[in-house]
């Protein structure tokens, strides 16, 4: 049965929240605040499947709670809930590592399907017949100097570890599953971002410009991330093979 931590200081939404999950068959749990919340996720055995993180908290913000589970190397997924609209504060609820932002008030089927999907999309641990195998099955992809293990989010570069956000892991990835495709702004922003109707946003073209600086040999003449005029973005593995790179 899957654990799900809700943090949540409002205790009449923490508790409506709750019910309905258990409803649903899973094992619920609440904190109220961000340091009781991060104490459970370091002690708890065994560790929850999902957080459902509220942004406004006492004391420490839902951004510096979600930043100091990332910063442990932690994937437990996690859904963002808040009252806030502004294209920004998703953007930094992103950058953060949220999986997911939901914008209260919202829907209780539309919560329950986004649980159900961040649950069937986290990591499934190895059983131990298939633990030997686990290297050899390893999501590994490879392009000019650099290396990307998806599984375990290391990214080098000319054999240098390279941080990246999870966002930028999640468009990196997005780019590499549709290979050769030119992928708009819009769409990028919808798979990726979660968001719909910002189609006057830079977002995009800003994270494409840190992919090249982290990847690219010569940023402004990029042959992974190559800019379509006026459709998109196209990722290339062999450089050969990419057209002529548009500056961004």
């Amino acid at each position: 049965m899957p654990t799900i931590l809700i943090v949540e200081d409002e205790e009449h939404l923490a508790v409506g929240i709750k019910f309905n999950l258990e409803a649903e068959g899973y094992c619920v749990l609440t904190a109220a605040d961000g340091p009781a919340a991060l104490l459970f996720i370091a002690e708890a055995q065994p560790a929850p499947d999902l957080v459902i993180l509220d942004l406004m908290l006492p004391g420490m913000s839902g951004y510096a709670v979600c930043e100091s589970i990332r910063s442990d190397a932690n994937q437990v997924p996690i859904l963002m809930l808040t009252a806030r609209t502004l294209v920004e504060d998703r953007i930094r609820g992103f950058d953060a590592g949220t999986d997911v932002y939901l914008q209260k008030p919202f829907d209780l089927n539309e919560l329950l399907s986004v649980v159900r999907n961040l649950l069937q999309r986290s990591k499934r641990v190895p059983t131990e017949v298939e633990s030997s195998s686990v290297l050899e099955k390893q999501e590994i992809r490879r392009f000019g100097s650099a290396e990307i293990n998806f599984d375990s989010w290391e990214v080098r570069v000319n054999s240098q570890l390279v941080k990246l956000t999870a966002l930028e892991m999640k468009l990196l990835r997005y780019l590499i599953e549709h290979e050769g495709s030119v992928v708009s702004r819009a769409e990028l922003l919808e798979r990726v971002w979660g968001m719909r109707h910002a189609s006057s946003t830079r977002t995009v073209d800003t994270f494409m410009h840190n992919l090249r600086r982290y990847f690219e040999k010569d940023p402004s003449k990029p042959v992974h991330f190559v800019s379509v005029r006026g459709m998109g973005y196209r990722f290339v593995y062999d450089s050969s093979s990419a057209q002529e790179p548009e500056p961004s």
